[in-house]
Parts: C-alpha cells; sequence; structure tokens
C-alpha cells in the first residue's frame, strides 16, 4: 500500500511538470525539419499518446526507445512514422522515456513499476504490447525474464543489441550475455536485423543481436524494404507495419 501511495504521489507530481504533458499525435511531423525532440524533452516515465481515435482499450502498447549519443541529431525521431502507422490498431499507446545513461537492470525494472501501476488503473486492460528497439530492446528482453505477473505481455525487441554492450562511458556493468530466459507469462519476439544492413552494428566484428532465446521467437528481417536499405531505424517502421496487419 505505502508503494503504491508514493508512485502515486509521483505521478500526480510529474503530472503538474510541463515537461510531462501527453503527446499528440498531429505535433509529431514526418517531416525531419520540423522535428523539435519533443518526444524526449520530457521527465521519465509513461506518456499517452493523444490525437488520434481509440476503438479498442482491451489492450494497449508501450513504446521504449533506444540509447542516443551526445552528439546524435533528432533523437527520437525514428519513433513518428512507426508512431502514425500504430496508431491504425486503435488501441491506446504510451511512450516510455527514461534516462538512457542508467544502468539498463535498473531501467528494466522502473518500466516493469510503471507497467504495472498502468494495469492496477485501468481495469479495461486484459494485455500489454512492448515494443523496444536498440537498448530499449534490450531493456525490454530484460522486462520479459523479471515478468512474474499473471498479467499476460507480448514483447517485440528490435534491433537490439542482447549479446553484449560495452560503452566506454559507462559506469554500469558490461552486459555479456549467452541466453535470455523468457517468463512463462510473455509471449516474445526477438525481430534481428542484417548486421551489414545495420548501422549500429555492421562495423563490429561479431553480430551482437545472435544470443539464444528460450520461449520466445526470433525473426531475421530482410535487408531491404520497398526498394530501401531496411537499417537499424527503419526497422522500427517495419515491425510496426507488421503488427497493424
Amino acid at each position: 500500500m505505502k508503494f503504491h501511495l508514493i508512485f502515486l504521489l509521483l505521478i500526480l507530481f510529474n503530472c503538474s511538470d510541463s515537461q510531462n504533458r501527453e503527446i499528440l499525435l498531429r505535433q509529431l511531423y514526418l517531416n525531419k525539419d520540423n522535428y523539435n525532440e519533443n518526444l524526449l524533452k520530457r521527465n521519465d516515465g509513461l506518456h499517452k499518446i493523444k490525437g488520434y481515435n481509440v476503438k479498442d482499450s482491451s489492450f494497449g502498447l508501450i513504446m521504449v526507445h533506444g540509447y542516443y549519443p551526445k552528439n546524435w541529431q533528432s533523437k527520437g525521431f525514428e519513433w513518428i512514422e512507426p508512431m502514425h502507422a500504430l496508431s491504425k490498431n486503435k488501441i491506446p499507446m504510451w511512450f516510455f522515456k527514461y534516462d538512457w545513461e542508467g544502468c539498463s537492470s535498473d531501467i528494466a525494472d522502473s518500466l516493469k513499476k510503471y507497467a504495472m501501476y498502468l494495469i492496477e488503473n485501468n481495469n479495461h486492460l486484459d494485455s500489454l504490447w512492448f515494443m523496444g528497439h536498440s537498448y530499449g530492446g534490450l531493456i525490454s528482453s530484460l522486462l520479459s525474464e523479471k515478468w512474474d505477473m499473471d498479467f499476460p505481455i507480448s514483447v517485440h525487441s528490435i534491433a537490439a543489441p542482447l549479446k553484449s554492450i560495452n560503452r566506454s562511458d559507462d559506469s554500469c556493468s558490461t552486459i555479456q550475455r549467452f541466453e535470455y530466459n523468457i517468463a512463462q507469462n510473455v509471449k516474445y519476439t526477438q525481430w534481428k536485423t542484417i548486421q551489414s544492413s545495420d548501422g549500429a552494428f555492421k562495423h563490429l566484428n561479431y553480430d551482437p543481436q545472435m544470443i539464444k532465446i528460450n520461449n520466445g521467437k526470433v525473426i531475421t528481417l530482410p535487408s531491404d524494404w520497398e526498394e530501401k536499405r531496411l537499417g537499424h531505424n527503419r526497422s522500427i517502421l517495419f515491425v510496426a507495419e507488421q503488427l497493424t496487419h
């Protein structure tokens, strides 16, 4: 009870902050020149996406972004077109903003707490989807191992370095994994890019996506899609289009 009270106060406090406003889909412009990184200029936590027609509210979707180097331009823009595509499903959607300089296990714990709060306060939900990209796919995969709730979830991990990750300026423990053991109440899919087509992985001497998944499914994406290279960021749109069919 104490946890729920503290968490509720945290949510209420954050909701009063202008940086924790809802995300309006119509303000997420598909033209990169008009994008102002408004997806990331907000407090950590779940942010509901509004401004589109929601008909099926029995399940919802949580999107988990990746890691952004300090000099990365247009942080979050890779999610704009996929969000517009996913809105066709007419289900409620949330965007999970977190401190990408943090440790992955801590972020996964935070994501789990926010998801639990969401479930407990939305009785109409009977399932949740998680869609994590790159570092967010790693976090979503860790969540898949930690999930001990009766509530069923589906996790889509996209172009994620599940095998290992080592940032030179990182105070967190280096991740070196050989397998993931997905919890029983999780429907898990790893979406792998072709390493030579993935700008984030093609210069590595190994493929960080090559990992054993226990109790999950692995899908390898094509190297090209609609006459364009299917790389690291574009993989989100490809999966979004598959999930809308």
